[in-house]
């Protein structure tokens, strides 16, 4: 270059990075080359191209002095950029990519005349946009937005292009002024970015810009979609590239806090991850299941984001959450970090009144007595309602919706604790594979404890037997009550476990004695009519009465106000006041344990029930209805089973064994013999849990890998069914305020009109023939008229 070459006024600079784009660049350069401006240069930086890039730039710098060639190792296109910028000796400077050209030969005189005209630190102007879909492209053209005006201070900038979204922030549609664009550089980050370069880049020019002005021109810049890899159809390898754009925020936010402006544009900061994470989080959900769970991973490159990438997946997915599950099933950031556990948080939703919860008061201290430390985790308390627990656990109450801030309580508590296991008790419920999923980000071993048994899925919530296979297989360890559910979760692939639900420490209490002849029978159960037939219990109850004077029926157990007043109608109702008491709930059964004759349990389903147990440890003879997998009850002893929903033949059972005493006190010995060869015959519950969490500690640790075909198929046809049967389900009719009103007068007339002609009676006989004698009178007076 000549010293007049060297000294003669630039008056634009075009920047363009260059790797293995030959395919394109002879089309990209030819459009410079052509260009009518002289007072222009084109510095060409070859970023480490491997294929013949690096010769085609040299052909046109051997052709044309305006062509200024750097061959360079690879380094990205933010340090390609960033040499040019360095080199730039244009009093203004714009950039075009090897894949892309200008539409025709007179833009860059244009462009110099524009930016004179207007002389604003940063002009935008117009483009097209080539090469792919016409969706897409207006796609892309929605991102850039069409927007015309001025602002005129870096901060509103900033918040139009980052935050409000009100201009895009591609570098290719405008044209800067190149003193502002060297003030950046010192503050580029020698990071190796190949996605994300723009937006890095420009905020760094808005920061230092005191005017942003866009106007309409002609198109003077032709983008090419389809080939970079910002917009080429998705893989792998690109997803882990593309999603380094995450470390962007960080690199902005170390700037803004070296000029102490962290504060001020903080919002700003924040929409812009909302932004950059949303684009990331579609870019990987696009990509095949195959490849997903690596893409996922991919997300996780900044670990200052961890937390808002679990939060936006969560967001995104809350009405897919299977989807997610089979994204994310073997993805690395869900791995539990490998030490020693020392400190155990249990979840359940409530910590009172319930089966559940009975067994969590004694799995607590079992595993205190094993070493460990102990977090209860909850939504709701109710201290007196609860059984009792050591006083010096620790309790976490967090939000029961992700709405209102359960993601970030549930993390904070997690982390605070230390909590090195999380063993989650509510395995149907709405929030549990979100909490999973939180918990073994934070690298936490994850066990889920399913009180439920499948064949109750089946009949209750067919949506849950469907999807909760899915959220089981990401779990170190999905716990069972049964080994039928064992056998079932197994086959599908799922690290399932069989373990015994804690057996109450209690000695045995002798029964008091009576002094009189009075027969106590006691149902001890949550008030569901659905699983615990509680309304069949009263039937059977009834019909014991009626049949026996000396006997007393205890009804034991909480629930709606409505069910509580369904059973207090009901005894009033059939004059049974002295016969039947609602005893309502407690934590002490041994009251009714130590005085009960026989107890009868109605459930539909059970897997391991906390009253058969203690029905067993006290010798109490059970009348229940058939549940074939209770392992409790498989021996048969100490019981007598009938047939589900049959009200005689259990009240009759029990009849027999109210009047044959020697029978009686067969079946309570042999009670207290099946639960004492029950306790021989299966691991305790602290051996059990020693065991699992030996497992979780060790690094060779494989979780068990049957898998059976024929169940999946037999799950995948469920599946099938269930997706259909949504899709042809009916409309569901709304009732208006005015109809539900009517409704309920209906039931509460009813309900007092029962109170005086019982059902079952003559009285309710004569008014029920009554009553439809004058509703046949009143239909045929409406017709005829």
């Amino acid at each position: 270059m000549t010293e007049q070459q060297k000294n003669k006024e630039i008056a634009i600079s075009v920047i363009v990075p260059v790797h293995n784009v030959d395919s394109y660049l002879d089309e990209c350069l030819s459009s410079l080359h052509f260009q009518s401006l002289e007072s222009a240069e084109f510095i060409v930086i070859d970023d480490g191209s491997t294929d013949k890039s690096g010769k085609i730039c040299d052909e046109f710098a051997s052709k044309d002095s305006r062509f200024k060639v750097i061959h360079q190792e690879n380094k990205g296109t933010l340090a390609a950029r960033k040499t040019a910028f360095a080199a730039a000796r244009g009093k203004w400077c714009v950039c075009l990519d090897g894949d892309d050209k200008l539409p025709f030969n007179r833009v860059l005189e244009i462009e110099a005349t524009l930016a004179n005209k207007y002389d604003s630190d940063i002009l935008r102007f117009d483009m097209d946009v080539f090469g792919s879909t016409p969706e897409k492209i207006q796609g892309y053209l929605s991102f850039r937005n069409q927007w015309y005006g001025i602002i005129n201070t870096p901060y509103e900038i900033i918040n139009a292009v980052f935050s409000q979204g009100t201009i895009g922030w591609g570098m290719a549609d405008k044209i800067y002024r190149t003193s502002i664009v060297k003030r950046t550089l010192p503050f580029v980050k020698d990071t190796f970015l190949i996605c994300g370069t723009d937006c890095y880049q420009f905020f760094l020019i808005c920061y230092f810009s005191s005017t942003f002005q866009s106007i309409k021109t002609e198109p003077l810049y032709s983008y090419r979609m389809g080939c970079g890899i910002s917009t080429s159809p998705p893989n792998v390898n690109k997803i882990n590239e593309q999603s380094k754009i995450l470390l962007i925020p960080s690199l902005l936010r170390q700037f803004l806090e070296s000029e102490r402006q962290e504060e001020k544009y903080r919002s700003i900061l924040n929409k812009l991850i909302q932004r950059l994470l949303g684009a990331a989080i579609n870019r990987a959900s696009d990509l095949p299941t195959s490849d997903s769970a690596a893409g996922l991973d991919s997300l996780f490159v900044n670990p200052d984001l961890q937390d808002l990438v679990i939060d936006s997946l969560i967001q995104k997915y809350w009405s897919s959450p299977v989807l997610l599950s089979q994204k994310i099933k073997g993805a690395c950031f869900l791995n539990a970090k490998s030490k020693k556990i020392k400190t155990i948080g249990i979840f359940y939703h409530r910590v009172y009144d319930g089966g559940v919860e009975r067994v969590i008061s004694l799995q607590i201290p079992q595993f205190l007595e094993m070493g460990f430390e102990v977090v209860l985790f909850t939504e709701e308390i109710n201290e007196e309602l609860e059984y009792a627990l050591p006083g010096f656990i620790d309790r976490v109450l967090i939000p029961s919706s992700f709405k209102h801030g359960r993601a970030t309580e549930l993390r904070k508590y997690l982390k605070h604790h230390n909590v090195d296991l999380f063993i989650h008790h509510a395995a149907y419920s709405n929030n549990f594979f979100f909490d999973e999923i939180i918990t073994k980000s934070l690298g936490i071993h994850f066990c889920v404890v399913n009180h439920g048994i499948s064949s109750l899925s089946l009949l209750d919530k067919l949506s849950c037997f469907a999807n909760f296979p899915f959220f089981y297989h990401i779990a170190d360890a999905l716990i069972v009550l049964n080994t039928m559910d064992l056998k079932f979760y197994s086959a599908l692939g799922i690290p399932t476990f069989y373990i015994a639900n804690p057996i109450p420490p209690l000695p045995h209490i002798a029964k008091t004695n009576k002094s009189n002849d009075i027969k106590n029978l006691v149902w001890i159960a949550r008030l569901d009519q659905f699983q615990k037939n509680y309304a069949e219990a009263l039937d059977i109850f009834r019909f014991v009465c009626e049949k026996v004077d000396n006997v007393v029926c205890h009804i034991v157990g909480r629930g709606q106000a409505v069910d509580v007043e369904y059973i207090n109608n009901y005894i009033k109702t059939n004059g049974l006041e002295n016969k039947i008491i609602y005893e309502g709930f407690t934590t002490n059964l041994q009251k009714f344990l130590t005085t009960a004759d026989v107890q009868l349990i109605t459930s539909s389903f059970e897997s391991f029930p906390m009253n058969l147990i203690e029905a067993k440890q006290y010798g109490i003879p059970v009348v229940l209805y058939e549940l074939p997998y209770v392992e409790l009850i498989k021996d048969q002893k100490g019981i007598i089973s009938v047939p589900q929903h049959s009200v005689k033949e259990a009240a009759e059972a029990i009849l027999e064994l109210l009047r044959n005493d020697s029978k009686r006190e067969a079946l309570s010995l042999a009670s207290k013999q099946s639960l004492d060869s029950f306790r021989r015959k299966v691991p305790s519950h602290i051996r059990s849990w020693k065991d699992i969490i030996a497992k979780l500690e060790s690094t060779e640790f494989t979780p068990p890998q049957f898998f059976d075909p024929d169940w999946n198929n037999f799950w995948q046809t469920l599946l099938f069914f269930q997706s259909e049967n949504k899709r042809n389900k009916p409309e569901i009719i709304n009732l208006s305020t005015y109809d539900r009103k009517k409704i309920e007068r209906y039931e509460n007339c009813l309900s007092f009109l029962l109170i005086f002609f019982p059902p079952q009676t003559l009285r309710y006989r004569l008014i029920k023939k009554a009553a439809r004698r004058i509703y046949n009178f009143m239909k045929k007076y409406v017709t005829d008229q």
